[in-house]
């Protein structure tokens, strides 16, 4: 399958999925609380709203031969996986009423086309990229380390506090004995992946690393659409009064996720134009 239509197949299986759910006509019954499935409200309406565009604007850009298409298609491949199999393996399947089990294959199409696009779309990715301007490159390489910093802290001190006291208290543990699978499930891939991923890329953007400038435009592009995903959840909790919603962390990640953006918006500028934004091929 080549890579524009594995793209397209993507942004259709998302679709599918999301409007098949309870944002939609709600064939797809999730099996998981009503904590779960406020988060799983925002988390549709990100895909449906981000990441189903920006994947079909990687496959028409991958069609034309545009420099855009592999960043794009790198980040929107980490995403989808990401989203697939929280999808696949945060609901408890044994605990709560419903049917999502039944529509497993498209969860499942949906993982293996995008680690399948994402090892496709680096590949693709110049073996030796323009270096942003070193403004940029540290600015993005500190929001990375800053983010990816506060997640591991976050997540290690609830580990930390099973470790010790053998439970949480307050809002982390009503959200524990809400899902604990799930919630093993974030912190396996978040403290095992993500921030390790987040926090190599943000100190190699500060040394001037070339694997870390070649990561950090698909990593860029993956972390704006998760942040933009959590601060959709995160909004939807507060907004239906969701008992383990955080107020703090909405207040955190809009900025966040509004500097993410800009920054991931001119490094992908300095890639489409095959030059460093301060003017000069390759220009730090």
């Amino acid at each position: 399958m080549t890579k524009p239509i594995s793209l397209v197949a993507i942004a259709t299986l998302l679709a599918i999925n999301v409007l098949l759910g309870p944002l939609g006509l709600g064939v797809i019954q999730w099996r998981v609380s009503a904590i779960g499935l406020n988060q799983t409200y925002g988390a549709d309406g990100a895909v449906l709203v981000l990441v189903v565009p920006t994947t079909l604007a990687a496959a028409w850009l991958w069609q034309q031969r545009a420099r855009l298409a592999p960043p794009l298609a790198l980040g929107v491949g980490l995403a989808t996986l990401y989203y697939a199999v929280a999808s696949a393996l945060g609901p408890d399947y044994m605990r709560y009423p419903g049917n999502n089990e039944r529509f497993f294959l498209i969860l499942l199409v949906l993982i293996g086309l995008s680690w399948t696009v994402a090892i496709q779309a680096w590949a693709a990715l110049d073996r030796h990229p323009p270096v942003p301007a070193t403004w940029l490159a540290r600015s993005l390489g500190t929001v990375l380390i800053v983010g990816g910093t506060a997640i591991g802290l976050a997540w290690t001190k609830q580990l930390l506090d099973i470790a010790i006291a053998g439970s949480l208290t307050g809002a982390d543990a009503l959200a524990y004995v809400d899902a604990p699978g799930a919630f093993w499930l974030v912190r396996v891939v978040d403290l095992g992946f993500i921030v390790p991923i987040c926090l190599a890329t943000g100190i190699g953007l500060w040394r001037g690393s070339p694997t870390a400038v070649k990561s950090a435009y698909g990593v860029a592009a993956f972390m704006t659409l998760q942040a933009a995903s959590v601060l959709a959840m995160g909004i939807v909790m507060l907004w239906r009064q969701d008992p383990t919603a955080t107020p703090v962390l909405v207040y955190v990640l809009v900025p966040v996720s509004v500097g993410l953006a800009l920054f991931t918006a001119r490094l992908l500028a300095s890639y489409r134009s095959g030059r460093g934004l301060s003017g000069s091929p390759g220009s730090a």
